[in-house]
């Protein structure tokens, strides 16, 4: 859809939105695509991306790492630090030239919860490149693989529990719904005394270790962010939609923007499906099962 027919239909702050909207996530395509030139020897090789859940940046991702043919493995980092680790094993297990891998680790909430699993990211980020896990394997061991035993044996050394990965091989591509607090946010929160204020800085050390890209989107962006995908991507073409029906569902979001129960690609997705399941009462559909 060119220029002309959008302002036809969007008024200028939606206009305004859909551009700032696109500038962002033009960015985030920027880095998505400089991913296969990071190695790790490189001073940062790290990357701890921020973003609301739903908008595609897992997606966009996978979708890059698969075509490009660069070494990778997807994990997921909302687990316990020992599920974690054990996957950690199992990828150095599997690489024994030591060639250089991306770790992508979707959704990293868990990883970066406590001040002790900050502790353990934090040296396998930087220094000595290490990821340690300290406890007894005991109570966990008949609950592994055979592989991820084989994978632990590997890291074990017999005069202490747990296991250590060196991770020197490896580039973390960390994506999170959580954004890692700045060095301000630090020094106001201690300057408040709050409780929270020693995590917190375990949170910013994680980022002082990463290049850290945070999209914490206005609503207005978060809209064009939304928007640029519909109309600018091949997201929707099983539904087979004209311009006209991409249109209608996205003044209906900005119509309704504040009374929506979720603001996603997926929320597009169920709405283009009601859309053509109830031709001629979607709007009353959207209403019932969307707004609030």
């Amino acid at each position: 859809m060119n220029t002309i027919q959008q302002s036809e239909v969007f008024e200028i702050n939606q206009l305004l939105s859909l551009e700032k909207g696109k500038q962002n996530r033009n960015r985030f395509l920027e880095i998505v695509e400089k991913l296969s030139t990071i190695r790790t020897d490189d001073k940062y090789p790290h990357n701890f991306i921020y973003g609301f859940p739903g908008i595609g940046k897992s997606f966009e991702i996978r979708k890059h790492l698969e075509n490009s043919g660069i070494r990778h493995v997807m994990i997921t980092g909302n687990v316990s630090m020992f599920a974690f680790g054990v996957q950690l094993a199992v990828i150095n297990y599997l690489n024994p030239h030591q060639e250089r891998v991306i770790v992508f680790c979707d959704d990293v909430d868990t990883l970066v919860a406590t001040e002790s699993s900050c502790n353990i990211l934090k040296s396998a980020l930087h220094g000595p490149k290490l990821y340690t896990y300290e406890k007894s394997l005991q109570s966990q061991w008949n609950n592994l693989s055979e592989l991820q035993k084989e994978a632990i044996k590997h890291h074990q050394d017999d005069e202490k529990m747990g296991f250590q990965v060196p991770t020197n091989s490896m580039s973390f591509l960390m994506v999170s719904n959580i954004q890692l607090p700045t060095d301000d946010e630090v020094r106001t929160a201690r300057e408040k005394n709050k409780s929270k204020s020693s995590l917190l800085a375990h949170k910013n050390a994680i980022r002082s270790r990463c290049m850290v890209q945070d999209f914490s989107l206005s609503n207005a962006e978060l809209w064009g962010w939304i928007a640029d995908v519909v109309l600018n991507t091949d997201c929707l073409n099983e539904q087979n939609l004209t311009n006209e029906e991409k249109q209608v569902i996205l003044n209906f979001l900005w119509e309704n923007w504040i009374y929506l129960t979720e603001r996603s690609i997926r929320l597009i997705e169920k709405m283009t499906i009601i859309m053509k399941q109830y031709p001629m009462t979607y709007k009353s559909v959207w209403e019932i099962d969307f707004l609030k």
